[in-house]
Formats: C-alpha cells, sequence, structure tokens
C-alpha cells in the first residue's frame, strides 16, 4: 500500500495546496522555511492527529479552521481519511478541537471518532500500537517517518529503550508478553490449585453431617407412624360427636329462628300503627292543598281572559315600528353618502401638506443635483490613459517570482562555486588540505582550480544576467502600477458622473410626481365639498326618526310583558288543575292503604299466638346442645394436639433429610474440588514449564534472524554513504549502533556531525527493511525529512545512489539538495508568494533551473585518516 494524494487548508504557510504522489521516489525540494516539512506534518496529522504535533502549531495563524486530506491504495482499494479541525477559547485560552473526521473506502465515506478512527489506522498501516488517540508512535516515527533534525535521536536512546522498540517494530514483544503471561498464568494456576484444596478442607464437616443426619432419619420415620394411628383414632370419635351436635343444632336453630320472626312480627305492629296515624295525617294535609289549589285556579282564569286583547294591542305597535324601520333605511343611502364624503375631505385635507412639502423638497434636490453634475463634469481626466505594457500585474508577478528564485539558485550555486575555489587556492597556496590538514601536492589540483575558476566566472556571468532582467521587469511591474491607478482614477470619475446624472434623473421624475399628486389632492378636495352640501338636508330628518323609534321601542316593550304575564297566568291555570286532579287520587290511594294495613294487623294477631306455643320446650334442647357441643371441642383439640406434633415430626425429618442431602453434594463437592487442585497443578506444570520455555526460544531465534539481517543491511548502508573501508558500522545484541574505526570501536557521540547522520540514516533504513520483511506493516512508504544534514557534497550523491540500489517502493524525500533531483521520479518545488506556500510540480530538471547533466561533477575529496579517538 502506498501514498496517493495529500489535500492541505490552512495548514502551517499553506492556504490551500495538493500534490498527487507515484511510485519510486518523489522529492520535494524549496528553500529553507518554504514549507516542505509542513506537507509530511500534515501526513502524520491526518493519520494520527495531534498526538505528535500540537494543532496550534500546525493550523495557519488566523484561520478559523484546517483541514488535511490524504489518500492510499493498495492496488484493489483506495483508502481515505481526513481530518477538520476548527479554532476555540476554552477558559481564556485558544486551542483546536476536530470538527469531523471520515475514513472512506473506495468513495464509501464513514464518520469516525478520534479513537476508533486511530484503531482503522493502526488495522490499516498493519503494525501493532497504542489505539489511544493521544499516544504517540514509535514505530512511525522510527520506521516509517523521520522528522527533521530528529535523525540522530536513535542514536542517544538508551539500549534497553531502543531494544524495547525495535522489538515492538519487529511484533515479537508478543512473545515475550506470552511468556510473561504463561508464567503469570502458572502461578494462577497454582494459587487457583491451592485455593481448591482449601476450600475441600472447609467441606470436612460434610462426612459427619450425613452419618447423624441418617441416624436421625430412621428414628423420625418410626415416630411419625404411631401418631398417625392416633390421629386416625380421634378423628373417628369426632365425626360421631359432630353428628350429634348437627341434630341438636338444628333443633336450637328452629327455636331461635321462631323467636326472632315473634320479636319482628312485634316491631311490625308498632310500624304498622304508626303507619296508620302517618296517614290520617297526610290526608288531613292533602284535603287542604285540594282547597287552596282551587283558589289558585280562578285567580289564574281571570288573568288569563285578556290575552288576546294584549296580543292585538303588541301587533299593532310592532307594524307601527316596522313603517318607522323602513323610512331609515330609504334614508340610509343619503346619510352613507355624507359621511363618505365628509371622511374623503377630511383625507384629501390631510394629504394636500405632505404632497406640499415633497413637492418643494424634490425641486430643491433637482437644483442640488444639477450643481453635482457640473462639478463632476469639471473634475478629472476625460480620457482612458493608454497602457505601458499588454502584460498584467499577476503575470508580470508570476514572472519576476520565477525570476527572483532562478536568481536566487544562481546566487547559491555561485556561492559554492566560490568556496569550492577558495578551498582550492586555499590548498594550493598552503600545501595542506583546508578541511582534513594533510599534506597534498598542488600540482595534482591545479586543473581543478582553473576548472572552478572558469565555472565561477560562468555563474558571475549567470547572476548578473538574471539580476538585469530582474531588474527590467520590476521597472515594468513599476510602470504597470502607475497605469492601473490611474485607469482606477478615470473608473470612478466616469462612475461618479454616471451616478450623478442618474441622481439627477431621478430628481427630476419625482418632482414631476410631487406636482402631479399636489394638484390631485386639490381637485379631491373641491369634490368631498360639493358631496357634503348635496347630503347636509339628510341628517336631521334622520335624528327624528330615529327618536320616534325609540319611544315606540319602549312602548312595545311594555305590551311584550303584559302579553308574557298572560301567558304565565294561562299555564298557572292548566297547572292548578293537574294538580287538582293529583290530589284527588292521593286521597283515595291512602284510604285503600288503611284498609289493608288492618287487614295485617288480624294476620300478625293470629301468628304471634302459634309462635309462643311452639317456644314451650326449646330451653332443654339447649342445655343438651351445650353439653354436647363441649365433648365435641376436647375431642377435636385433643386431634389438633397429635396433629401439631406430627408436623413437628415431620418438620424435623424434613430437616433431617435437607441435611443428609446437603451432605451428599458437599461429598461430592470436596471429591470434585480436589480432582480440580489435580488437574490445576498439572496445567500449571506445563504452562510454567514447556510452553514457556518454547515461547521464549520462538522468541529469541525471531530476533536473532532480524538482528542478523538489520546488522548486514546496517553496516551495508553505513559503508554506501561513507565509502570509507576504515569504517565499518556495527550493532549489537541491544541493536546498539557502533562503529570500529581501524579495528578500534567507538561509541556514535565520539564520530562528526557528517558521520553520526550516516549512522542514523543506515540505521533507520535497516530498521525499515527488516521491519517489512519480518513484520506485518502494510505501507510501502517512507518519508525522509532533510536527511542530508551534516552530509558532504559526496555523501549526498552516496545518499542518492543508495536510495536507488534499495529499490523501495515508495519514497517521499524532503531535502534543499539540488543533488538530489537526479535519482528522483518526480520533483515537487514549494516557493512562497507573499507569506503563503505554493507547489509546482515537474521533472528535476525544471525545478532546479538547469539540467543534470549541465552541472559540474563534484572533485574528488582526499579521503582522510582516522585517528584512534575517531575524530577527523
Amino acid at each position: 500500500m502506498q501514498l496517493r494524494h495529500l489535500r492541505v487548508r490552512n495548514i502551517r504557510s499553506y492556504e490551500s495546496a495538493a500534490v498527487d504522489f507515484g511510485a519510486g521516489t518523489t522529492l520535494i525540494s524549496g528553500d529553507v522555511g518554504a514549507g516542505k516539512t509542513s506537507l509530511l506534518y500534515a501526513i502524520e496529522m491526518a493519520l494520527f492527529g495531534t498526538s505528535e504535533v500540537d494543532a496550534a502549531y500546525l493550523v495557519r495563524h488566523g484561520g478559523a479552521h484546517a483541514e488535511v486530506e490524504v489518500a492510499f491504495e493498495d492496488g484493489e482499494h483506495r483508502y481515505e481519511i481526513s481530518r477538520r479541525f476548527r479554532r476555540v477559547h476554552r477558559r481564556g485560552r485558544e486551542t483546536f478541537e476536530p470538527e469531523a473526521i471520515h475514513f472512506s473506502v473506495d468513495g464509501a465515506k464513514t464518520e469516525y471518532s478520534a479513537t476508533e478512527l486511530r484503531q482503522r489506522v493502526i488495522e490499516l498501516l498493519g503494525f501493532p500500537d497504542n489505539p489511544s488517540p493521544t499516544a504517540h508512535s514509535d514505530l512511525w516515527r522510527w520506521a516509517v517517518y523521520v522528522p527533521q533534525e530528529r535523525m540522530r535521536d536513535i542514536l542517544a536512546a538508551k539500549p534497553q529503550e531502543r531494544l524495547e522498540t525495535v522489538r515492538k517494530a519487529l511484533g515479537v514483544e508478543k512473545y515475550r508478553t506470552a511468556a510473561e503471561n504463561a508464567q503469570e498464568l502458572a502461578a494462577d494456576l497454582r494459587r487457583r490449585a491451592a485455593a481448591r484444596r482449601s476450600e475441600s478442607e472447609l467441606l470436612r464437616h460434610f462426612d459427619e453431617t450425613f452419618a447423624t443426619a441418617t441416624e436421625e432419619g430412621d428414628r423420625l420415620r418410626v415416630e411419625r407412624a404411631t401418631l398417625e394411628e392416633s390421629v386416625e383414632r380421634g378423628a373417628t370419635a369426632v365425626a360421631e360427636l359432630r353428628k350429634a351436635v348437627e341434630v341438636l343444632d338444628r333443633a336450637v336453630r328452629g327455636a331461635e329462628a321462631d323467636r326472632r320472626e315473634l320479636e319482628s312480627l312485634g316491631r311490625e305492629d308498632a310500624a304498622q300503627a304508626a303507619a296508620l296515624a302517618a296517614r290520617a295525617r297526610l290526608r288531613v294535609e292533602r284535603e287542604s292543598a285540594v282547597a287552596a289549589t282551587e283558589a289558585e285556579l280562578r285567580t289564574a282564569a281571570r288573568e288569563a281572559d285578556e290575552l288576546l286583547g294584549r296580543q292585538a294591542a303588541l301587533a299593532e305597535a310592532d307594524r307601527s315600528r316596522e313603517r318607522q324601520r323602513a323610512e331609515l333605511e330609504a334614508l340610509a343611502g343619503e346619510m352613507t353618502a355624507l359621511h363618505r364624503a365628509r371622511a374623503d375631505l377630511a383625507a384629501a385635507e390631510r394629504r394636500r401638506e405632505p404632497s406640499r412639502r415633497a413637492a418643494e423638497e424634490a425641486s430643491r434636490e433637482v437644483a442640488s443635483r444639477r450643481t453635482e453634475l457640473e462639478a463632476r463634469t469639471n473634475e478629472g481626466p476625460d480620457h482612458e490613459p493608454p497602457a505601458p505594457t499588454p502584460n498584467t500585474l499577476e503575470t508580470i508577478d508570476e514572472r519576476l517570482v520565477l525570476l527572483r528564485a532562478d536568481e536566487g539558485a544562481a546566487l547559491a550555486a555561485l556561492a559554492r562555486a566560490q568556496s569550492s575555489l577558495q578551498e582550492f587556492e586555499e590548498l594550493l597556496n598552503a600545501g595542506v588540505c583546508p578541511r582534513c590538514h594533510q599534506a597534498v601536492r598542488a600540482s595534482e589540483f591545479e586543473p581543478h582550480r582553473a576548472e572552478s575558476a572558469r565555472e565561477v566566472n560562468e555563474l558571475e556571468s549567470k547572476h548578473r544576467q538574471l539580476v538585469e532582467r530582474r531588474r527590467q521587469t520590476e521597472e515594468e511591474r513599476a510602470a504597470r502600477e502607475r497605469f492601473e491607478r490611474a485607469r482606477e482614477r478615470w473608473v470612478a470619475v466616469e462612475r461618479d458622473r454616471t451616478a450623478s446624472r442618474a441622481a439627477l434623473e431621478s430628481a427630476e421624475t419625482r418632482l414631476r410626481t410631487a406636482q402631479a399628486a399636489l394638484a390631485e389632492t386639490d381637485a379631491a378636495i373641491e369634490d368631498a365639498r360639493t358631496r357634503c352640501a348635496r347630503a347636509a338636508s339628510a341628517e336631521p330628518r334622520e335624528a327624528a326618526l330615529r327618536a320616534a323609534l325609540v319611544a315606540g321601542e319602549s312602548e312595545r316593550a311594555t305590551l311584550a310583558a303584559a302579553v308574557e304575564a298572560s301567558l304565565l297566568a294561562n299555564e298557572r291555570r292548566r297547572g292548578a288543575r293537574a294538580t287538582g286532579e293529583s290530589l284527588r287520587a292521593e286521597l283515595e290511594r291512602i284510604d285503600r292503604e288503611v284498609a289493608e294495613l288492618r287487614s295485617r294487623v288480624e294476620v300478625r294477631a293470629r301468628r304471634v299466638a302459634e309462635l309462643k306455643a311452639a317456644l314451650a320446650g326449646a330451653e332443654q334442647d339447649a342445655v343438651r346442645l351445650g353439653e354436647a357441643r363441649r365433648r365435641c371441642v376436647a375431642a377435636e383439640e385433643a386431634v389438633e394436639t397429635t396433629r401439631r406434633t406430627l408436623v413437628r415430626v415431620d418438620t424435623r425429618l424434613d430437616e433431617a433429610t435437607r441435611r443428609l442431602a446437603d451432605a451428599e453434594r458437599g461429598r461430592a463437592e470436596r471429591a470434585r474440588r480436589l480432582r480440580d487442585a489435580g488437574e490445576l497443578d498439572a496445567r500449571a506444570a506445563w504452562v510454567g514449564g514447556p510452553f514457556r520455555l518454547s515461547v521464549l526460544a520462538m522468541e529469541q531465534k525471531l530476533l536473532a534472524h532480524a538482528q542478523a539481517a538489520f546488522e548486514r543491511n546496517f553496516s551495508r548502508y553505513f559503508a554506501t554513504l561513507l565509502d570509507d573501508p576504515a569504517l565499518v558500522a556495527r550493532a549489537d545484541v541491544t541493536f546498539t549502533p557502533s562503529v570500529a574505526i581501524e579495528g578500534e570501536w567507538t561509541p556514535a557521540e565520539a564520530l562528526s556531525g557528517g558521520e553520526r547522520t550516516s549512522l542514523a540514516l543506515a540505521f533507520r533504513l535497516a530498521l525499515a527493511q527488516v521491519v517489512r520483511s519480518l513484520g506485518s506493516l502494510r505501507l510501502d512508504t517512507i518519508l525522509l525529512d532533510e536527511p542530508t544534514d551534516g552530509f558532504s557534497p559526496e555523501q549526498v550523491v552516496r545518499m542518492g545512489e543508495l536510495l536507488n540500489e534499495l529499490d523501495l517502493p515508495q519514497v517521499i524525500l524532503v531535502s534543499h539538495e539540488d543533488a538530489l533531483s537526479g535519482i528522483a521520479d518526480r520533483v515537487v518545488r514549494v516557493v512562497k508568494v507573499d507569506g503563503a506556500s505554493q507547489l509546482r510540480t515537474g521533472g528535476p530538471a525544471e525545478e532546479t533551473g538547469s539540467p543534470p547533466e549541465a552541472r559540474a561533477p563534484e572533485p574528488p575529496r582526499p579521503r582522510r585518516r582516522h585517528t584512534r579517538s575517531g575524530l577527523g
């Protein structure tokens, strides 16, 4: 899987940029501070968020949002990861928080949290890592991405820390973890076995409980059989006694029922006597009500007879009121016209004053706009200035940026050539190498000095030509700027003149509109006054009719009240008739009820005599029933006592049976736990012994294989970078690098800057190769940020040759060394325009200013000899 695309927005010095990557080597070049490293930080931020670099350091100053997106392809699928941040203020400080996080496979987008995306990235890249979104990724920084100025950090790491990181990168720490887990598992199994034995000792008491419960259960079963026989005999005696009690109880209950009936008949006699007295009183009251109802009937009849005369008078009053209303409706049209004319007059008078003011204001505005137009016409240029050049400012600025970049590149090449010439001159003058201070023969380097002098002259001439072209372009730009300012002034004056003419025309239109509105308002006032004069005579007639209508309404209300009173009297008459009939019917009902009550009294008297005769022998039956009940209760209590004893015996027998079952289960559980303890001891012996040793042996075998492959690559890569047979790189079992100088081992800190950089670069490249061959890393991309720090020109060339030799699937190289463009399959140039970084892609020759074959080769440097201290 390889990186294919990167897009950034508001990342450090980038407002917006995008670049595509292909297989092979891509060189990202540019001046110091142009923004090359920011692209690698953006890739890292898309994968791991801000765990490695703070968002405030990456987001462009002043940007409210920042976004980065990367795309990977593995030949079957395309994976895209995007993160978007926003600037927020929390507790008085400015910070950045995630706004949107997406992961898509072949265009199918899914939104994730930071933790979920970290896990998804780990699965995609194929190497073990901490899934926490805030954790650092050592494997990423050691085997994939080497940040600027961090190349040598690996040399200063502690041996144990370096070994642990390498183990993690190679994926062999899982064997040690498995061995440690096996040891812990064996200890845990032994602890569990001991716990099982201890638990089995706690269950030993179940043996004694089993014997005791068996003996007690046998004894309780014999006792229970005896009690059951006693309960059966008692139950038979109780049944016979209950039959005798039932016979006597029926006789006593019959006598009791007769007694209650006798008492009930007495109460009924008293109640019926009271009912007869109440009905006598009610008959007297109903006879008085009949007399009052007949008097009310006579009074209501007299008032109801006046209903017809009152209804005729009310009808005449209604006809008079209808005539008055018809006359009012005839006058309604004239009154409506009068009110409408008065409203139109008031509205027209209200509109006149605003119309007059609008006309005056429009007149004043027309005068003002004419004065303004005359002033605009007399000021400023009256024609467009001529253009000094057909090129626009943007075109000139682009040429100027390219010329300045070419001028800078030419100046840097001139400085390098002058430095090389000065070294040759010092070498020829002193006969000593200015770098290693070894004696040399000047005659061998005279041709090189002459060639270097010719190169300096050619570069000085090229630099002067570029400076002159830049000066001419700057003058052309200044002339174009003057033309643009003059044209802007002419355009502004023409725009103001056009606006003044339009404003004058608008003011004149408003003046004509206001004058027309004022004339229309005056005409409306005159028309409304004429209509008011015509309709004024209808107003007094309408007032007189309304007064007469009010008087008629009052008279009609009086007549309507009289008609209503007659109607109510008629209703009272009908009600009084119905009430009288009802009262007379009730008197007849009362007489019938009195006769029926007197008949019932005679029947009850005969029944009372019969009941008193039947109750004469009931006392003796009650005495015999009490004695029988006492004997039955005593027998039932004796049987119940025996049953309770039987229940207690059953309870004790159940308890003994339960304890016996518990004891049997306890004995079985004790035997099972002893078996489990034996099995756990056997497992602990195998896990802590043969299994753990096998896992450790596998780990050592894989680590030894990886260390051997690493040391071969490490030594070969270091030799390629330095090309000095006296220096041999080695690494011990902890992957600690060191160098043998003429057979004497020297630590990394005793080497020169270029040698330490070569050692660190060789270490990282060798580690990356081993990780890809032994680990599960799916990413075939290596990111190198300024790996040539401290390199001589020869080492830069050798590093390019080494990358070519390794034939890595994809290398993204950030460097300001133009010599590396010869090994790059593609060059991306980073330039800054007005403080913003921009990307320009092309071939190596296009980006560096001259083809690789046009640059003079570097002269070979004399190989220096090393002292035992390792210092040059």
